[in-house]
This record gives structure tokens, sequence and C-alpha cells, in this order.
């Protein structure tokens, strides 16, 4: 999912702001660092699912504020179900489907079951381009929607890029790299999101990215404006998706957490 959606994902279980604050930007950074090399080191739900664990046992003061990794988790599975599995991310349902996660020393946290169960409640196959363009537009109305009703996210947003200081001790050692190195990765994606700026800058910057993705990926070209238009102009849509969303993400956060 996209970032402000993950910022909510907190916030649907944890109310305390110096907590919302620190385990959304540990949600953020999972996402912002996958980009620090040109090859991701393996599936990003391992990849997120090993960072817990060492987290746990390497930085133990901070538990259990990086549980919020486990949310981005779900929320990611749920988006692959409900908006479709890009072009470039079709091994994922290969992985999730059969890596043994018990083998990872992973048993207690039941990703699969969590998939299954979602998926036999919410997915519907998606075919071609069409659907998968499709539902990249559902999640840009899921943040346009978060723009528009939850203020606080884009102010959580903002203050990630000193919060992120916090976790730089434990992402610099799980990745083996400099702290100065993934700050600067944390940057450079942050400010592709245009914190704070206008939400018609926002959705502008969004669909821009949309319209570059489909034509690379796809070889289709899009309406920008005409897809501009829909969303800024339907916020009963976008709240509706949103809401939508955010029903099946608690079912899979309660499955997560309690089997």
């Amino acid at each position: 999912m996209l970032p402000r959606r993950h910022i909510l994902d907190v916030w649907e279980l944890i109310k305390d702001k110096e907590d919302l604050k620190s385990m959304a930007t540990i949600s953020l950074a999972i996402d912002a660092i996958k980009y620090m090399h040109n090859e991701p080191k393996k599936d990003h739900l391992v990849e997120a699912l090993e960072l817990n664990e060492f987290i746990c046992f390497m930085f133990p003061a901070k538990r259990p504020r990086n549980r919020s990794l486990l949310y981005h988790i779900v929320s990611d599975l749920l988006g692959l179900l409900m908006y479709g599995i890009p072009g470039t991310r079709r091994y994922a349902i290969d992985n999730i489907e059969t890596v043994n996660y018990s083998e990872k020393n992973m048993e207690i946290y039941p990703v699969i079951e969590v998939w299954n169960n979602l998926k036999s409640k919410v997915y519907k196959k998606k075919h071609g381009a069409e659907d998968i363009i499709e539902g990249f537009i559902k999640k840009i109305r899921i943040e346009m929607d978060v723009l528009e009703r939850f203020p606080f996210v884009e102010e959580v947003f903002f203050e990630s890029k000193d919060t992120i200081k916090e976790w730089l001790p434990s992402f610099a050692s799980y990745y083996d790299e400099s702290r100065k190195k993934v700050r600067g990765a944390y940057d450079r994606w942050w400010a592709l999101w245009l914190c704070s700026s206008g939400k018609e800058e926002i959705l502008g910057a969004m669909v821009d990215r949309l319209a570059s993705q489909a034509e690379r990926e796809y070889e289709t070209i899009i309406d920008k404006d005409k897809v501009f238009s829909s969303i800024i102009s339907d916020p009963d849509t976008n709240r509706a998706e949103n809401e939508f969303f955010t029903k099946w993400y608690k079912e899979g956060v309660n499955l997560l957490l309690k089997i």
C-alpha cells in the first residue's frame, strides 16, 4: 500500500502519539529502504518479518514498537489481494504461498494463514493491465481520503524525517550499511511523496507516477487529466474505498495476532 495508508494502518491500532510516530516511521522505512539497493535482497514480506525478529533480539529496548512491521505486512498482503499484483511483483504470489516461514523461525507469525483467510474472502483474480491500473487508482483514492479526513497523518509523515533517527541503528545493523546511507535512502524516498504539499500537487504527482508505470510496464497510456478529475471530484468514493480496506485490514491484523 501507499505511505499515508500505512500510517493510518498503525493509527487504527495505536493511539498514543509518541508510539504512533515511532511505529509509523519504521513501517514507512521498510518500504523506503528497500530501494537502497538495485535489487531487493529477498522477498519483501520475509525481509519485514526478519527485521522484526532481528530488532526483538538485537534491539530489545525497541520492543514492542517494531510490531508495526507486522501491520505493514498485513496491509501489503491485502493490497495484493484487493488491487492486483503488478507484473514486477508477480513473484510475490509464489513467495507467499511457497516460502516456508517456519524454517526461518517465524512460525509464531502465521502469514500464510492470514493470506489464505483473506484470499477466500476478498480475492478476485485480476486480468491484464486494465485491472492492475484500476487497482492503483483505488490505492490513490485511499491516499486522498486519508489526506482529506485524517490530517494528523500528514503531520506524522512530515515528522518521520526526524523520527527515522531512532531507527537508524536497527536498519544500519540489519542491512550492514552505514547510518548515513540508510538516512539518505529514507530522505530521497520521503521527498518523492511531497509531504505537507497541497492535495492537488500530491495527487498530481501520484497520477504522474501511475502514468509512467502504466506506460513502462504495460505499454498503456492513461488519460492523466481524466484520472485526476475522477479522484479529486469524488471524495465519497474515495472514502468508501478506504473504509472497505480498513474493514478487511482490521480482520487480517486480528487474525495474525490471535493465531
